[in-house]
């Protein structure tokens, strides 16, 4: 059985603001669900990242949700975020679920 990471990220034209490793939660939140008890709540607070990036449409905000294999933790997808961040996107759009965002339909007026 090949064992995951379960990741919600978000970014902008800035770059990245958030990645935030949720396994442990989601896992607990499972078996807790099983269990009838109360599930605590979530590492990042997915409603505040929405408005955040609903005020800031300018900078074209995405926030996913992406897996990686166990042995890939947070320090290295901040690593990569920080030397190489559009391979970054480039495979989180490519396997990830997008949970906000939206393409540029118009090209940039000034760069």
């Amino acid at each position: 059985m090949n064992k995951s990471r379960v990741y919600i990220c978000m970014w902008d034209c800035n770059g990245f603001e958030t990645i935030v490793d949720c396994t442990s939660w989601e896992r607990e939140s499972f078996l807790n669900t099983i269990a009838g008890k109360e599930l605590k709540p979530a590492p990042v607070n997915l409603q505040a990242m929405c408005m955040r990036a609903q005020f800031n449409p300018q900078r074209n905000p995405e926030i996913w949700s992406f897996n990686t294999t166990e042995d890939i933790d947070a320090d290295d997808l901040w690593k990569l975020a920080d030397e190489n961040p559009q391979s970054l996107v480039d495979m989180i759009r490519d396997r990830g679920k997008k949970l906000y965002g939206s393409s540029l339909t118009t090209p940039a007026r000034i760069t």
